[in-house]
């Protein structure tokens, strides 16, 4: 296998997620926005997963595991996860900050409710080594203060959307291992934080764009 190869799978492997702190304030009382705990609660039964009890306590999503400041959203222990920022409407409103499901067997479409969660801007998505089909919606421009993302080991198809170029916060960018098609879109050129971008064998396919000539904080490609 060649060593860029290894590198990628690697990295979906260990993704580092987050390397600074993404939960939340522990604020006693406040409770997940309603818009947010009808997402996630889509999501989960289309791909049919449950919350674990270890961050669901009681019938609330932002709590347990979720808003502890010492638990990471890579934390092996915890999957699926998310985690919260509580601090919303003087400390009552709890928003899902970042969400993994990763290598848990999920097969289907990504549900058009993953874009709803705003607030998943703020810090980490990790779908990786599930069985992920269909396309990447151009709705992933909703997530511009996205800076951890990784589709990649997974089925995903269609073009990789253009509006990767408004995620200008991102810093690690993985998709490799999957069917997508079509060239890399240019507009990837404007992520100019990007640290490591992992696309060997995406589907992708053409020459890499002349807009990589931004990336100049780029370590791994």
């Amino acid at each position: 296998m060649p060593t860029c190869l290894l590198l990628t799978v690697w990295f979906l492997l260990c993704i580092p997620g987050s390397l600074h702190m993404v939960g939340a304030q522990n604020q006693i009382g406040a409770t997940t926005h309603p818009d947010d705990e009808k997402a996630l609660n889509s999501i989960f039964a289309a791909w049919k997963i449950r919350a674990s009890r270890a961050w669901n306590t009681s019938g609330e999503l932002c709590s347990g595991a979720a808003i502890d400041d010492n638990i990471f959203i890579d934390d092996k222990a915890y999957n699926p996860f998310i985690k919260c920022d509580c601090t919303f409407n003087s400390s009552t409103i709890c928003r899902i900050t970042a969400l993994k499901v990763y290598a848990l067997d999920v097969v289907g479409p990504i549900p058009p409710q993953l874009w709803t969660l705003i607030y998943l801007n703020l810090s980490n998505l990790n779908l990786a080594q599930n069985y992920l089909t269909g396309s990447i919606s151009p709705a992933i421009g909703n997530l511009t203060r996205m800076e951890w993302l990784t589709f990649g080991v997974n089925a995903l198809s269609g073009p990789f959307p253009k509006e990767i170029g408004l995620l200008t916060n991102l810093k690690s960018l993985g998709i490799g291992l999957n069917n997508l098609s079509g060239p890399i879109p240019a507009e990837i050129g404007t992520c100019t934080k990007l640290l490591k971008i992992y696309l060997s064998n995406s589907g992708l396919r053409g020459e890499v764009p002349s807009s990589f000539a931004n990336l100049v904080e780029l370590e791994d490609v």
